[in-house]
């Protein structure tokens, strides 16, 4: 376009300005990219059902669960607030998490590649570029059978296929209600969930570990001994349950007037029960959380302190540190106005909508957040995995709100989005926001862009992603209504309203019920409460077993990273574990170590093309579908990925079914005969 654009240039209030400003380079691609990246962490979690844009899910629950609809204006503050409040903290982290050589941010190094390969010198990158090439479109076909033509290859469940009748193995094996033994996924977005090619693989190891030590050994065990009753629930799901295992009603405890616990209406009905994978999935939550700050204090507080100092001297030699002192830092005010602003918003929305959390809770979260973005960011920084707050969050404010589910949900989404990143599944919205926006600082910091240029993109991204956040949701839930509230279950398995779902049983345990209830001494579920000693003391004799052998590599064991697996929910990431596990295997060790020239050169490049792929496949296949106009209304092209391809076994459930018992009653009559003979 540089070629063909004029080049005329205009005054505008001062500031010289033109349709043509030059060839486009690596920085105008990099800064596009992240401000379309904040906006697609904000966007797809909605059309998804991600957890990207947490604050979303506060207005879906009290849509679909509690019958209040919160308008545009205070819908969009409410997502951008709890957003941009984090931002503060990012930029007075930027000093312990941007410049230092060891916080690599893992997920950044892809990026880098992929940028250095399109924009570097064409005598250097020609057979990088290619090999991209190649890859991309290998992946962007091959994701039309997973998506479209064969869903079947998302998640092929080996023991459902050895017993389709089997309830035993339907348990064990499925990824959609049960625990996904023995379960590979040949779709990239599902092997790519922990990230193979570029998280490091001491950090995969711990995550896997953790996985397949709850799904295949505890729950088994937990479930089949039926402790906590677990056999009159699933052995999956996160529902909320009576004692009689029916989806609990909330609204049969719920006083309509104040919103608060009806406790005479709840000692009359039941208490909450939950499935044995989910009451794990708290324990290990907890664990994760005591064990971040045990272990980023025994094994990086020197180094953090020496940092912190460094900083303040400006004596930090990294090679990127110093490059980028040539460009004008963003000043501190900066970040502290867009924390006042929004912290004013915050509170002015707490009492205006109908959340009933009081503006001292509100700090609270907050500060619960400041206290957590630094451990919990180094190890996100270095492993690319995170530990979230949610579950402390919830803790906190269930013993100081008892019986208000709105108010929990809220205090947890302020907390969150100010520590957390999104690498992991169910996690906190400012938590989130600030480490999403640490991190696209990191890659700035790589790429060379000018922190002032940074800033704005990024907030400027935010606020429009926001705004499409809303709509979209308001979309999905009018058009999918009965499979998001369990009114219906969606034949297609795709919109369970998962994301939801799990915040509104949240609400109903940590908020409407109480932590005191559910958890306290006496309580079903007491034993819960232990991770926290046990993630506050694990880290320990792994620290002293590394400070007496220091060559051995304990240091590599890290338990907030196993128990960060171990919370996994495998109902939809059943599929992941093996599929994953075996593309880190060939990335991350078989080449990184047999093939080391080859992984250094082609491995990020490889990992940025299927990615990207994937990614774009999905907006073909969307676009494509409008234009031949095989969907009747718009809304369904967004919402159903599958259209209507035409049937066969590969996309039937049913008819794949019916081909498995036939081989295995051939197989059987062969062996019958085979024995007779």
């Amino acid at each position: 376009m540089a070629q063909y654009l004029p080049t005329t240039q205009f005054n505008l209030f001062g500031w010289r300005c033109s349709f043509n400003p030059g060839p486009f380079n690596v920085k105008e691609h990099v800064m596009i990219a992240i401000g379309t990246h904040i906006q697609q962490n904000n966007f797809l979690a909605a059309s998804t059902g991600g957890t990207s844009a947490y604050a979303t899910d506060i207005l879906a629950i009290q849509d679909l669960f509690y019958g209040q609809r919160i308008g545009p204006l205070g819908g969009i503050l409410l997502l951008i607030s709890s957003q941009c409040i984090g931002y503060a903290l990012a930029g007075i982290c930027r000093k312990l998490l941007v410049r230092p050589a060891a916080m690599i941010w893992p997920s950044n190094l892809v990026s880098v590649s992929l940028y250095n390969t399109l924009h570097g010198d064409e005598n250097t990158t020609r057979k990088r570029f290619r090999f991209f090439m190649i890859a991309f479109v290998a992946m962007f076909v091959w994701e039309f059978f997973p998506t479209m033509i064969a869903p079947i290859l998302q998640s092929l469940a080996v023991l459902c296929w050895i017993g389709p009748n089997n309830g035993l193995l339907n348990k064990l094996g499925a990824a959609a209600g049960g625990l996904g033994m023995l379960d590979f996924s040949f779709d990239w977005n599902a092997i790519s969930t922990t990230g193979p090619f570029y998280t490091p693989f001491w950090a995969q190891m711990n995550y896997y570990v953790g996985m397949l030590f709850q799904v295949w050994i505890l729950i088994p065990i937990l479930y089949f001994t039926n402790v906590w009753n677990a056999q009159v629930f699933p052995i999956a799901s996160t529902k909320s349950y009576d004692q009689f295992g029916n989806i609990y009603n909330q609204s049969r405890v719920i006083n309509p007037v104040t919103g608060a616990l009806d406790e005479a209406a709840y000692e009359a009905y039941s208490p909450v029960s939950l499935s044995v994978s989910f009451a794990t999935a708290y324990f290990f939550s907890l664990v994760a959380y005591a064990a971040t700050i045990t272990h980023v204090a025994l094994f990086y507080g020197p180094d953090i302190w020496k940092r912190f100092m460094a900083s303040r001297a400006e004596e930090d030699e990294d090679i990127h540190t110093k490059l980028m002192r040539r460009y004008p830092e963003v000043p501190d005010w900066w970040y502290g106005a867009i924390f006042i602003l929004m912290l004013a918003i915050s509170i002015a929305l707490c009492y205006y909508l109908p959340i009933h959390l009081p503006w001292w809770a509100l700090l609270i979260a907050v500060l619960l957040a400041v206290t957590m973005i630094l451990p919990i960011g180094v190890i996100t920084a270095i492993s690319n995995n995170q530990v979230g707050l949610n579950v402390v969050t919830e803790l906190v404010c269930g013993y100081m709100l008892p019986g208000r589910p709105l108010a929990n949900v809220t205090f947890k989404t302020y907390g969150y989005m100010i520590t957390d990143l999104g690498v992991n599944y169910v996690q906190l919205q400012s938590m989130y926001q600030g480490l999403l926006f640490v991190s696209d600082l990191k890659l700035g910091h790589y790429m060379k862009i000018p922190p002032k240029t940074m800033f704005l993109v990024q907030v400027y991204g935010t606020i429009i992603g926001c705004i499409f956040n809303y709509y979209v949701m308001v979309m999905i839930i009018n058009a999918k209504r009965p499979f998001l509230d369990g009114t219906e279950t969606d034949p297609a398995g795709q919109w369970t309203g998962q994301s939801a779902e799990i915040f509104n049983t949240a609400s109903i345990i940590w908020g409407l019920i109480g932590p005191a209830r559910m958890f306290g001494p006496g309580s079903q579920y007491s034993s819960i409460m232990w991770g926290f000693l046990v993630g506050f003391v694990a880290p320990v004799p792994i620290y002293l077993l590394h400070r007496r052998w220091p060559t051995v590599g304990f240091e590599m064991a890290n338990v907030s990273i196993f128990a960060l697996g171990a919370s996994t929910f495998p109902g939809p990431y059943g599929n992941i574990i093996i599929s994953g596990l075996i593309a880190s295997v060939i990335s991350m060790w078989y080449l990184f170590r047999y093939h080391h020239s080859w992984w250094s050169k082609y491995n990020y490049v490889m990992s940025a093309a299927f990615d990207s792929a994937t990614q774009i496949q999905t907006m073909v296949l969307f676009f494509a579908l409008q234009q031949f106009g095989i969907s009747n209304r718009v809304r369904n092209l967004l919402l159903d990925r599958q259209a209507n391809f035409p049937t066969w076994w590969g996309n039937d459930q049913v008819s794949f079914a019916s081909i498995l018992t036939h081989l295995t009653k051939q197989k059987n009559a062969t062996l019958r005969s085979t024995n007779g003979l």
